[in-house]
């Protein structure tokens, strides 16, 4: 089947073509043919994009999904808060059933908001019946991406382990593998083990080397703090040479620099979630030092308890921390080269040069690359998907530019990333099948119904659990 856009304005992410104000979109069956400013062809079907915006469909490369079913609570959380009401109370009490409607819904509202490819990490897989129920939410929604297989940091009972001395189970994953997920068409597997924050040297050396025999992504929560269980992190992991190049850190606000670098080296992601990192951490995310590192800065939202998911937010105040922490260190050196010169200010240079408003340390193109292309390479998917590029997979996303909050825009790139949100999302294409049509998802007849189910699974966990408070 062939059909072609029209006279969209496109920002393609493909630095060949770049940004056009108006443009035509060849596609052949799930592919991207051409892009380009006028394409000659009278036997595609047509879309009317004139009054478009066209952007890659927008990937997440971090988020936890099983979260949605609470999505709502959480607000005032402090990291104790976390642990006591989700890990400690809530999340014991999810039956598989749960975990497929968190999943479904979560993937369908990333869909509606424009995101098509995502990468799920679910570490509330408490049996092989919860990881397969949550596969097949996934599958249901019709997203692409990964399904992270993680696993519980329960406390020990009695004369059992510490999770930290607990391998990734070689079993359960093999049978996804051989299973459910034996294709990565549109949904891979990815391993989302402890690493060297929450795991001994031992653990790491056996997870790690199951990653590189079934040739998936892993990836880990990390710190950098005092506490973590391999001092040194992923320098003495290096030095065992157990990095596999697939592999994806998360976090990481307390790294070093020479860490930034090894993971780097080692062909290693490096995944900042602003949403939640600046509730609760007083370094800043690591978007900038990644990139100085040679790094390609990848952001998601972290949780849909206590955070947006849609990635128009997430890209949004990805961007503006960045250059607020930027701002902040560029201003204090300004203030000490200052202080050293021993001059008074001068009110005469404002506008003029020297002023902190003078530095954009990151652009609005950055944004969007690291919610595209970047973070699609987190996954391993960049390419497939992550620019309007011939050859690439349709997934394509579609904006009404002449909206409230949009007209005039002016720029394309400036109104995507600076003012756009999901109400503007009109079309949503995934591997060129259309998710998402005048505003509203398609080929979901039973979703009024799986609204109401996760409002009523939602209240029957808090109860169940005991938490009254959290509704307020």
């Amino acid at each position: 089947m062939r059909r072609v856009i029209r006279s969209a304005a496109i920002v393609s992410m493909d630095d060949g073509i770049g940004t056009l104000p108006q443009g035509d979109i060849l596609l052949e069956d799930d592919r991207i043919v051409a892009v380009a400013p006028s394409i000659d062809v009278d036997d595609a079907e047509e879309i009317d994009a004139r009054h478009m915006i066209a952007i890659p469909g927008l990937v997440n490369a971090h988020n936890h999904l099983w979260h949605t079913i609470l999505r709502g609570v959480g607000g005032d959380f402090v990291g104790s808060d976390y642990y006591k009401y989700l890990q400690g109370g809530l999340a014991p009490l999810y039956t598989p059933e749960d975990l497929h409607v968190a999943l479904r819904f979560g993937a369908l509202a990333q869909i509606d908001g424009g995101t098509t490819t995502h990468f799920e990490w679910c570490h509330n897989t408490r049996t092989p019946d919860h990881t397969d129920a949550a596969i097949d939410g996934l599958l249901k929604a019709g997203i692409r991406g990964v399904f992270g297989h993680g696993t519980l940091k329960p406390e020990p009972k009695p004369g059992e382990p510490h999770f930290s001395e607990v391998p990734h189970p070689r079993a359960e994953v093999e049978r996804i593998r051989s299973g459910a997920l034996a294709s990565d068409d549109l949904l891979g597997l990815a391993l989302c083990i402890l690493g060297p924050d929450y795991s001994t040297m031992e653990v790491c050396r056996q997870d790690f080397a199951l990653a590189r025999e079934l040739d998936v992504v892993s990836s880990a929560h990390i710190w950098g703090r005092g506490n973590r269980m391999v001092l040194g992190g992923y320098k003495t992991l290096a030095a065992e040479g157990l990095i596999p190049p697939k592999h994806n850190a998360v976090h990481g606000n307390y790294i070093d620099d020479e860490e930034i670098r090894v993971l780097v080296e080692h062909g290693a992601t490096i995944t900042a979630t602003p949403p939640a990192e600046i509730r609760g951490h007083g370094r800043p995310p690591l978007v900038s030092r990644v990139a100085a590192a040679g790094g390609r800065p990848s952001i998601g939202n972290d949780g849909e308890m206590c955070f947006v998911g849609n990635m128009f937010e997430t890209m949004r105040l990805s961007l503006q921390v960045q250059r607020l922490y930027d701002n902040i260190a560029q201003q204090q050196a300004n203030d000490a080269a200052s202080a050293t010169a021993g001059q008074p200010g001068n009110l005469k240079t404002i506008g003029t040069g020297g002023s902190v408003f003078d530095v954009t340390s990151v652009k609005t193109l950055d944004a969007l690359r690291w919610a595209t292309l970047n973070n699609a390479a987190v996954m391993g998917l960049d390419h497939k998907v992550g620019s309007l590029t011939p050859g690439k997979q349709a997934d394509i996303v579609m904006l009404r530019r002449r909206d409230m909050n949009l007209a005039p825009a002016i720029s394309p790139l400036d109104t995507v990333v600076a003012f756009a949100n999901c109400n503007n999302v009109d079309t949503v294409m995934i591997a060129g099948k259309i998710r998402k049509q005048a505003g509203r998802l398609v080929d979901e007849p039973d979703l009024e119904t799986l609204q109401d189910e996760i409002v009523e699974r939602s209240l029957r966990l808090i109860d169940e659990a005991g938490f009254p408070e959290l509704i307020r």
